[in-house]
């Protein structure tokens, strides 16, 4: 198929465009910005169900993303990567694309800090400015704090052929900004191909884990606050779980820089307990989770990798999004980080474990659902690059 462009300056669609030295070119493909290249599990997923998702719809021109680690998203998602903060890089690669993904996950919030978004809604503009047509995909919106950033941020959805969100939260937040045109989609990890329990079996036993083994996987993260320690809470709920089932528990870093450490801290303390070493690829972490009995889960994405295997979990909410995406599961198995004791965790894991036939149905058919959403991400952007 032709690659067609939008030449804001023209006003109407073209197949090529002419750069600064008078030289015609012609736009293809696909320039997808996230928080790539950082070895963050749940990005990477997101990234890898937009790639896979495209060739799912015989989508065969190039996909390219601005990626922090070049080499590793190339490696990764056999597609290539412009360093994300080379300027005359990024530049040539919009000019040379069809249509700038911004996509997906959290980018759009300013609770850390504001560099996060301004760095996004900054590169958004400079694709605007290349004459890139422009598509939110997945998106996870807010919290928006400051007054500026929502300015911003509403002002450049408006922008956008195609505005997608994961939640419908997030589609309330950018209509009460003043952006009528919002999809509730799904987030892109749920395009992934389908967990693969055999090779997960391969993965675990490089690290010890038998075939057959009862496993229960655990993705913490440090948290602020809140009665006990990650360490003390993780290792206690661990220890319960060994004693009462003989379960063996494996340790899942999902974003390696903030919890490497911390799993070694945990398995430390826990018999036989495994800390998955990093990096394994989105789709192996997918095929392990997906050899568990139960997932005990702090990292979105590892309670959304495990939902699409269908694998009943227990979540523990850090932040607002991670309530929102297991609630519609089991609203009981969602544990405020602020409230948490082990004890409840312990009672709800036990439920969890005595009944994981019936969870998982239910899980299953949530996991249908939200595949069906996803695929709006994918329908919004083939009708921008076709």
């Amino acid at each position: 198929m032709a690659a067609r462009c939008y030449n804001r300056n023209a006003g109407v669609r073209s197949d090529t465009l002419v750069d600064e030295t008078g030289e015609r070119m012609s736009r293809r493909g696909i320039l997808a910005c996230g928080y790539y290249g950082f070895a963050n599990l749940g990005d990477e997923a997101v990234l890898a169900g937009l790639v896979h998702g495209l060739q799912q719809a015989g989508y065969a021109e190039p996909v390219v993303a601005l990626s922090a680690d070049t080499g590793y998203t190339e490696r990764e998602h056999s597609i290539s990567a412009v360093v994300r903060t080379g300027l005359r890089a990024v530049w040539r690669a919009m000019r040379r694309s069809q249509v700038f993904v911004l996509g997906g996950g959290s980018l759009i919030q300013d609770v850390t800090s504001a560099r996060s978004v301004v760095y996004y809604l900054g590169v958004h503009e400079l694709a605007r400015r290349a004459g890139c047509r422009l598509a939110w995909l997945g998106q996870g919106i807010g919290p928006l704090r400051r007054r500026w950033v929502r300015w911003w941020t509403a002002r450049a959805a408006r922008q956008a052929e195609a505005v997608v969100v994961r939640d419908p939260a997030s589609a309330e937040l950018l209509r009460a900004m003043g952006v009528e045109e919002v999809q509730i989609g799904a987030d892109l990890s749920f395009l992934l191909p389908e967990a693969d329990t055999e090779n997960g079996w391969k993965v675990l036993q490089r690290f010890g884990v038998e075939k057959g083994e009862t496993l229960l996987a655990m993705a913490p993260r440090r948290w602020a606050g809140g009665k006990e320690t990650p360490v003390a809470l993780f290792q206690s709920l661990a220890r319960y779980a060994v004693r009462e089932w003989g379960a063996r528990i494996l340790l899942v870093p999902m974003q390696a820089s903030r919890d490497s450490e911390l799993v070694g801290e945990i398995a430390a303390g826990v018999p036989d307990a495994v800390a998955l070493p990093t990096p394994l690829s989105v789709q192996e972490v997918k095929d392990i989770l997906a050899c568990c009995r139960a997932v005990v889960g702090m990292r979105l994405h590892a309670l959304m990798l495990a939902a699409a295997s269908g694998v009943p979990a227990l979540a523990v909410s850090y932040d607002p999004k991670v309530r929102a995406f297991w609630e519609p599961v089991e609203p009981k198995y969602v544990v405020d980080v602020a409230n948490v004791d082990e004890h409840v965790l312990e009672q709800h894991l036990a439920e969890i474990w005595e009944q994981p036939h019936t969870l998982r149905e239910r899980v299953q058919t949530y996991a249908a659902q939200q595949r069906t959403l996803a695929w709006r991400n994918i329908d919004a952007l083939l009708g921008m690059a076709s």
